[in-house]
């Protein structure tokens, strides 16, 4: 439900009850937070005080079977270490009744011991770690708890040097069951809710309720992470529950490090705090309870007048809109202060509606009036519409007849801009013509200068094959003289002869080629004094091509510039005539415009009489409301 549909007096029950609830939480949030912190104190003196009488007890344990076997010592180094003062006093009553085993060892290496027990032919207790320890501290000295192998009980060994004479004698040891103490420590389980353990300062556990414990590192019973062995509460958890822990040192023990640690289940600690928090809880539900019925009553008494004043004003809204009724004022409280308000408020109302009912009667005349003008000014408007539209038609035909003529002219431009384009590029081909008319004409001069060349190097040629010539003549009468020669040798000349038989094969090879070379030297030469002629008529006839050409560009030249000149008078024509269109086009936007100001004053014409009628009827309206009050 929302709380808007809510009463005024069940709001403030409301904000009461809210604010009170608020209250009381903030302050079971304090006690919470204040008894939390008090519980955690306590419990951590409690366990202060348990670890320092638990140690305490375990201190006076150990302590005073260490002053016994120092006790048995002292006899020894008193008496003597024979066996008979050994069996004489190790079997006292006493050292039975308190070790699981008495012995001593020689500095001669022999072992006596009560009971006897078992040990191997060999056995040296020189060797041994309590035997060391003892002899090098020179005062009793406790070891680390372990398994014994005879009883298979926790047990330590305390021992002490024997001096005689101020020689070391050997050492009086015993083993002490600790069972006892065992017991001591499982004794302290806080009602099944906590436990206590005794670890070593290297953190092994040496007694602890958990056997599978025994001897194993913290670490193991805490994977979380071991604890550090300090003073103080450190939460921890243990078999998947919170808990809180302490360690005390055990003190006075002989180089026995050991420290009690005490362990509390966390939800058993702060289990008072749950049952305040509950108590807490039903006492604020009862105080809200409370608190909201006084409030109830006591709000009904002082809304009474408050009641009263309103019945009053549904009165006068429900009535025949009586304007002169009045509430009745009885007091100057705050109540009373409201009726008065109401009252000036109906004054104003009153005098009001009376201003209301004059103004209706002349808005109803102006409206009236309103109405009689707006008819004579849309008649008016209809009339200037149409003029409107006739000049309009008439600018619209003007302007259709310069877009033509603006349209043709611009086409004349354009054909003339494309003729002058093009005669521009027939100059640039014509000019193009006649440079490469020179160019072949300077090309045909060169080669005319090449075959003239041509022509006297054939000369040389042929000058030099008649050399050629006289020399294989003369080479072919010198070899028929060799031959000649040769015969009259006879028989000692025949290689000289076949040697000049074949000179004068080749002086004869030699003259046919030449004679062919100089058939074909003279037919290129006459092929080149043609071709001299040809090269010269052709050089004549391109610088003929070339005037011919020039006189070409001269007359494109002239045919470009009388173009261009029709195009700029055309561009003239197009661009007045364009000027023309647009000043027509603007004449008839104003037209436009003009017409649609006449239709949109026409519009608004409409839509004043229809306001006016609207007005006439919410007038009407009106008089019919102001009539409904009495005033």
């Amino acid at each position: 439900m929302r709380t808007q549909n809510l009463k005024f007096s069940h709001k403030i029950l409301l904000v009461a009850a809210l604010i009170v609830a608020l209250a009381f939480a903030c302050f079971i949030l304090f006690n919470d937070y204040r008894q939390r912190q008090s519980l955690y104190q306590n419990t951590e003196s409690t366990m202060d005080e348990l670890g320092a009488l638990t140690t305490s007890n375990v201190q006076t344990w150990l302590q005073g079977r260490i002053a016994l076997l120092q006790s048995m010592a002292q006899q020894l180094a008193a008496q003597g270490t024979e066996q008979e003062q050994l069996r004489s006093i190790i079997g006292l009553p006493a050292y039975p009744a308190n070790f699981q085993l008495s012995y001593f060892g020689s500095a001669q290496g022999l072992m006596f011991s009560i009971p006897t027990g078992n040990r191997p032919a060999d056995y040296d207790p020189r060797v041994r770690g309590w035997y060391k320890a003892a002899s090098a501290a020179g005062a009793a000295t406790v070891t680390e708890p372990y398994i014994a192998a005879s009883s298979g009980k926790m047990v330590v060994t305390v021992a002490a040097p024997v001096q005689r004479d101020g020689q070391l004698s050997g050492v009086a040891g015993a083993d002490i069951d600790l069972s006892q103490i065992s017991n001591i420590i499982n004794s302290l389980n806080f009602d099944g809710h906590g436990q206590a353990f005794i670890v070593s300062a290297s953190g092994k556990i040496l007694i602890h309720p958990d056997p599978k414990l025994v001897l194993k590192p913290l670490a193991e019973a805490f994977p979380q992470g071991a604890p550090a062995l300090t003073s103080g509460l450190k939460e921890v958890e243990f078999n998947g529950k919170p808990q809180l822990l302490s360690f005390t040192q055990v003190k006075g023990v002989p180089s026995a490090d050991w420290y009690v640690g005490l362990m509390l289940e966390k939800d058993a600690a702060y289990s008072m705090l749950g049952e305040f928090r509950t108590s807490a809880l039903i006492a604020t539900v009862i105080a809200v309870l409370v608190i909201i019925g006084l409030l109830g009553v006591l709000i009904r008494v002082l809304m009474a007048p408050l009641r009263v004043m309103g019945k009053a004003m549904e009165d006068i809204a429900q009535g025949e809109g009586d304007l002169t009724r009045r509430l009745a004022i009885h007091g100057n409280d705050e109540f009373g202060q409201l009726g008065s308000a109401f009252n000036r408020f109906l004054d104003r109302i009153h005098e009001s509606i009376r201003e209301v009912s004059s103004a209706t009667a002349q808005v109803h005349e102006v409206a009236g009036r309103v109405v009689h003008a707006s008819n004579a000014s849309m008649g008016k408007s209809d009339q200037q519409a149409q003029r409107t539209n006739s000049v309009a038609a008439a600018i619209n035909e003007l302007g259709a007849a310069a877009q033509e003529i603006a349209h043709n002219a611009a086409l004349a431009s354009q054909h003339s801009s494309e003729a002058r384009n093009l005669a521009s590029q027939g100059q640039q081909v014509v000019d193009s013509t006649i440079t490469a008319m020179g160019e072949l004409s300077a090309k045909i001069s060169d080669s005319c200068s090449t075959i003239e060349t041509l022509n006297t190097n054939t000369v040389n040629i042929g000058q030099i094959l008649e050399v050629i010539t006289g020399i294989s003549q003369q080479t072919n009468l010198l070899a028929l003289n060799a031959a000649i020669e040769a015969a009259r040798a006879g028989e000692a000349g025949r290689g000289f002869a076949v040697v000049a038989d074949e000179v004068r094969n080749l002086a004869h090879r030699t003259q046919e080629s030449a004679q062919q070379v100089q058939k074909l030297i003279e037919e290129l030469q006459v092929g080149a004094r043609q071709a001299v002629g040809k090269m010269n008529e052709s050089q004549a006839q391109s610088d003929n091509s070339v005037g011919i050409a020039n006189q070409a560009g001269e007359r494109l030249s002239s045919v470009t510039v009388r173009i261009g000149e029709i195009d700029g008078m055309n561009q003239s024509v197009a661009t007045a005539t364009e000027e023309q269109t647009a000043v027509v086009d603007t004449i008839n936007q104003d037209i436009s415009e003009i017409n649609l100001l006449n239709q949109e004053g026409v519009e608004n014409l409409q839509t004043t009489l229809r306001a006016c009628g609207d007005l006439e009827q919410q007038v009407n309206r009106l008089k019919q409301l102001v009539g409904s009050f009495r005033i």
